[in-house]
Formats: structure tokens, sequence, C-alpha cells
């Protein structure tokens, strides 16, 4: 057999095996979303007006902590990184929320994100940070409440409904409204 027709069965070859594993994807029964769904993701975006997304995440300590933790409180929840300039630049903003927080009868939790145990413990104790923070190691959180990446504020009201949402840094003068309008009165 000389080459060309042994090079071209080798690329006829390739083809048909190309073809039988696109057509067995293409045969391949569709799984439902239910075997694969994550409780914490949802399909529509989060928005001012809707119930926040239940989540289980572990503190800095170990501890187990969800949404359901705070029912009845309002809550600050904010998405930070220890790499992140403007996080850290927000960061003593949201150590006096937390300060105010037992006061004027809200929580504050911090979600750790891109991030590691390790850079977050070392961060958090040279930062004082005197609040509870939960680490979204795998991205969970992030993603179900659609974080392209850090800093991000949530203000939820004591019935778990989002009341605003910040993009970006915070600011007093914005904090000061998303608390009013999560029920906080400033």
């Amino acid at each position: 057999m000389n080459k060309k027709k042994l090079s071209a069965m080798r690329l006829h070859a390739g083809r048909a095996w190309l073809c039988a594993i696109v057509l067995a994807f293409a045969l391949m029964p569709d799984v439902g979303q239910a075997q694969h769904a994550h409780p914490s993701v949802q399909k529509a975006a989060p928005a001012v007006g809707t119930p926040a997304i239940p989540f289980e995440l572990r503190t800095l300590d170990g501890k187990a902590i969800s949404l359901g933790s705070f029912r009845g409180k309002p809550l600050v929840m904010n998405f930070f990184a220890s790499w992140c300039d403007p996080c850290r630049e927000e960061m003593p903003l949201i150590n006096d929320l937390a300060a105010q927080a037992a006061s004027d009868d809200y929580s504050v939790l911090a979600v750790a994100v891109e991030d590691s145990r390790s850079a977050v413990t070392q961060y958090a104790k040279e930062s004082k940070l005197a609040f509870p923070i939960a680490l979204d190691l795998n991205s969970t959180v992030k993603r179900a409440y659609r974080i392209f990446g850090p800093p991000a504020t949530f203000f939820i009201d004591r019935q778990g409904i989002i009341r605003d949402i910040i993009i970006g840094p915070l600011t007093p003068e914005r904090a000061s409204t998303a608390l009013s309008n999560a029920g906080i009165p400033r």
C-alpha cells in the first residue's frame, strides 16, 4: 500500500471516530436539572425585591453558617477577597458597620471569594475584622449571587428579601442609604 492511500485511510478513520463521538453525545439522554442542581444555584440573578439565595458555608473557625442563621434580622453581606485593593479600602467601613450592628439589631457577614483560608485568616487578623467571615472556597455562593469579582455588598431585610445591591466599593453615603432600604434606621 502506498503512502497516499495509507494517509487517506488514517484521515478517514479519524473523521469516522470524530463523527462517532459527536453522534454519541447527540444521542446521550438528557440529564435532568434536578440530578445536577446545587441547592444554592438558581437561574435568575438576584435582584432588589427578590429573596436572598440560601447557602451554607463554613466560617474561618470551621463553624457552619447559612443564610438561615440570620433569619429575622437584617443582614449586610459583603463579598470580598484579601488580595482585592477596593475590598481592602472598604473594609474599615464594613468593620464600622459591624461595630454598630448589635445596637441597631442587624448582622454583618463577609464571604471570602477567590481566596485561600490562610490568606483570609492572615488578612482578618491584620485588619482586626470584627464579624464572621465565611469561606466560599469553590465559588458556589459567588456564582449563585452572580458576583464576577469582589467587592459586592447585599443588604437583606429581616424577611430575607434583597433590598439593595452595591457592586463595587461601598461608601459611607451609599451604605447609609442601603441600610435604610433594608429597614435599618440610620
